[in-house]
């Protein structure tokens, strides 16, 4: 079975839900799969850089909420690479 361009999108926008954490909760299943990501990886990269001032500001967790954002913003880099590669095949997903 070939997948369909609608069951790629489904599937990107299931990755996206499940990894995007915080800034994934309101995926909108209207808006392309493309800008969503584009959306997460900014509001992790914010809260990136709101664990960095946490732990200048000497926050227990600030290093626990840095890593975990630089490791969901590997992720969600790896998963608009998916979505580029899934593109090029079907146009705008």
């Amino acid at each position: 079975m070939q997948p369909t361009p609608e069951d790629t999108r489904k599937a990107l926008l299931t990755l996206l839900s499940s990894v995007a954490g915080p800034s994934g909760t309101d995926v909108d299943e209207t808006k392309p799969a493309g800008e969503q990501i584009n959306l997460c990886i900014e509001r992790t990269k914010a809260e990136a850089s709101e664990g960095a001032a946490l732990i200048d500001a000497c926050a227990p967790h600030g290093r626990e909420m840095l890593t975990q954002a630089q490791k969901r913003l590997e992720t969600l880099e790896a998963l608009k690479i998916l979505e580029s590669v899934a593109s090029e095949s079907f146009g705008l997903l």
